[in-house]
């Protein structure tokens, strides 16, 4: 019998597709994949697209494919850039938006448990009817969803500075093997799973921490330069300031938005904060921050609202100038930022490019850096030089002591900096062991088919 029967058997004939048109959509994320860069990569497109609807047909999926060694590529949102969800090297995309269920939310241990394709929003609104919330979501919460969060590492995020990442938000969770063997993993050995982006198992169920909603007060403030803001910013650390949420834009990334038609007071840099607690808690905080920011410019209140109301909105949002993007996410230390800005800047004005960026605060004094180079797939080549373009600019973030956040498709050629080599090799032997067939979205984590011309240059180091 052949595989598409073998499959709609499984999941029902409505649930299994080989038509050109679905492959077709399914063969992007957030940051599209131009003919030029799939014939690059050699990708070889995937043959079925798979909607499975609970773990043991997803089991029983992943025992077919493991005989008949079929690729599996998972996928659920698809709202990062990297092309972790992308298949390439054929076979079947397995789609999880289906396991959107909320199973239940226990009030004795105020813990929560979710089905894995359930997206962020989707929960959010769920618990606000018992009062409470995530420690830690996505900016990507409309669409994103709770086992593509987890997948991709889960670092950075509304919430982070103040809960940390979502691997200390998971009391458990069920993952499926590649032998399509049902697992039950708890921390630490979840942590295996985390940020494996669908190379070792799928998370299907996931049961996470909830917290009281407490009240939210934001507020915005401008800067003359980076290093007056980031300044600021650590001082606010060192003061014992925890935002709930921070995030810092550039100028370039300003000059878009009001391109675009939001009206932003003209400053070269914009700091957003905002802050979490009860009444008299969010006054205490206010106070301190305008004792403390006092080289920054606050802006009125209404400013602050809006920014607070759009930040689930900056990617798509932003996307409309493209009409396609690339999206780069750099982790960086706040004292290493300032230098990297500076390099990055001079490379942008030597290339005559402008590239808007996006810092959100995470755990600790580290922020994701997220450089957004916006152009047009269709023109090839064009695509392809700023592409080039992004290998540099990630070139110059390693250099000053950051890493690349996820790694997916696209980021396989920088794996020697973001671990070491005994991390690399142990993953590459659990790899091995779970997967020695290499079924699980082949071609990601410690494969490479991003081509010579698309490698990195040779990090530059601090000056």
């Amino acid at each position: 019998m052949e595989i598409g029967k073998k499959l709609e058997e499984i999941c029902g004939k409505n649930n299994v597709s080989d038509s050109k048109l679905d492959l077709i959509v399914y063969n992007s994320d957030l940051a599209s994949l131009p003919p030029v860069i799939s014939k690059l990569y050699d990708i070889k497109p995937a043959k079925y697209v798979v909607r499975p609807s609970s773990t043991s047909q997803i089991s029983e999926i992943l025992k077919l494919a493991n005989e008949k060694k079929i690729p599996i590529t998972p996928r659920a949102g698809a709202t990062a850039g990297l092309g972790g969800a992308l298949a390439v090297s054929g076979g079947i995309i397995l789609d999880l938006t289906s396991l959107d269920k909320i199973i239940e939310f226990n009030s004795k241990t105020n813990y929560v448990t979710v089905e894995s394709g359930v997206s962020w929003k989707k929960l959010i609104k769920y618990l606000t009817k018992f009062n409470r919330k995530i420690g830690i979501h996505p900016s990507s919460s409309p669409s994103a969803t709770v086992g593509g969060f987890i997948s991709s590492g889960g670092y950075a995020g509304i919430g982070a500075p103040k809960f940390g990442p979502i691997s200390e938000q998971i009391v458990n969770f069920e993952v499926v093997l590649p032998t399509g063997e049902i697992l039950i993993v708890k921390p630490p050995f979840s942590s295996t799973f985390i940020g494996a982006e669908g190379t070792l198992g799928i998370v299907t169920k996931i049961c996470l921490k909830t917290y009281p909603i407490k009240g939210i007060t934001a507020l915005t403030f401008g800067f003359k330069n980076m290093r007056s803001a980031v300044q600021g910013v650590l001082e606010l650390l060192k003061k014992g300031i925890q935002p709930y949420h921070l995030m810092l834009v550039d100028k370039n990334f300003l000059n878009l938005s009001r391109k675009l038609g939001i009206d932003i007071p003209k400053h070269d840099l914009m700091v957003f904060i905002a802050l979490e607690g009860s009444l008299e808690n969010l006054g205490l905080q206010k106070e301190k921050i305008l004792k403390i920011l006092t080289n920054g410019e606050l802006f009125n209140g209404g400013v602050a609202s809006e920014e607070w109301d759009r930040r689930y909105n900056a990617e798509l949002f932003i996307k409309r100038a493209g009409p396609s993007m690339i999206l780069l996410e750099i982790g960086l230390s706040l004292a290493d930022i300032t230098e990297f800005v500076s390099q990055y800047y001079e490379l942008c004005e030597e290339k005559d490019i402008e590239v808007g960026l996006i810092g959100i605060l995470g755990h600790g004094n580290t922020m994701l850096c997220m450089p957004f180079l916006l152009t047009d797939e269709r023109k090839g080549m064009d695509y392809l030089k700023l592409l080039s373009l992004s290998r540099e600019i990630i070139s110059i973030g390693v250099g000053v002591g950051g890493t690349v956040y996820g790694v997916g498709l696209h980021n396989t050629p920088y794996l020697n900096y973001i671990y070491s080599t005994e991390t690399l090799n142990l993953f590459t032997e659990l790899k091995k062991f779970l997967d020695p067939d290499n079924i699980l979205n082949p071609g990601k984590i410690i494969e490479r088919k991003v081509p010579d011309q698309l490698s990195p240059k040779p990090p530059k180091q601090k000056r």
